[in-house]
């Protein structure tokens, strides 16, 4: 499979994490789980969810984990909204998470040879070269990182900062 370079997968982490820090800025804990009026899930779900599978790949580039095992349980596919503050990891500190992620993907990324990129894995039901599921999940986490847009608006701030 055709997969892009360790540096080009910086890259992307990057710019999904400098979106994701302009679509949430000025979120509080109580906005982040403002659920919408049709079928979907809350920003704090979402950004978990973001999470967890970056967690995932923290894993394949055997970097340590952000989420302990309930932590990941709680935001993956499938699992229950979260709907109230008691319901999933305050927001504040899930921004300070990603932040770690993205640090922790970015070295392992660095320190990652080409060999590595190309070995065989399996994460849930794909079974991949590792630098194919490392470009899969961060096209999954730029369909997430979409939906932060109509979620800021949601939460009532009502403007446009991409």
């Amino acid at each position: 499979m055709n997969y892009p370079d360790a540096e080009t997968l910086i890259q992307k982490y990057k710019l999904t994490t400098h979106i994701i820090h302009r679509q949430t800025d000025g979120i509080t804990n109580q906005e982040s789980v403002i659920q919408p009026p049709v079928r979907g899930n809350c920003m704090n779900w979402i950004l978990g969810h973001i999470l967890n599978d970056r967690n995932l790949v923290l894993l394949l580039l055997k970097e340590e984990s952000i989420f302990n095992k309930s932590e990941a349980e709680r935001y993956k596919r499938e699992s229950d909204p979260v709907t109230g503050l008691e319901d999933g990891i305050p927001f504040d500190q899930m921004l300070e998470k990603l932040d770690l992620s993205k640090k922790r993907i970015v070295s392992g990324l660095k320190n990652i040879s080409t060999e590595r990129l190309a070995e065989i894995e399996e994460v849930g039901t794909l079974k991949e070269e590792v630098g194919a599921l490392i470009a899969f999940m961060h096209w999954h986490e730029t369909y997430h990182t979409g939906q932060f847009e109509l979620l800021r608006q949601l939460a009532g701030k009502n403007d446009k900062v991409i």
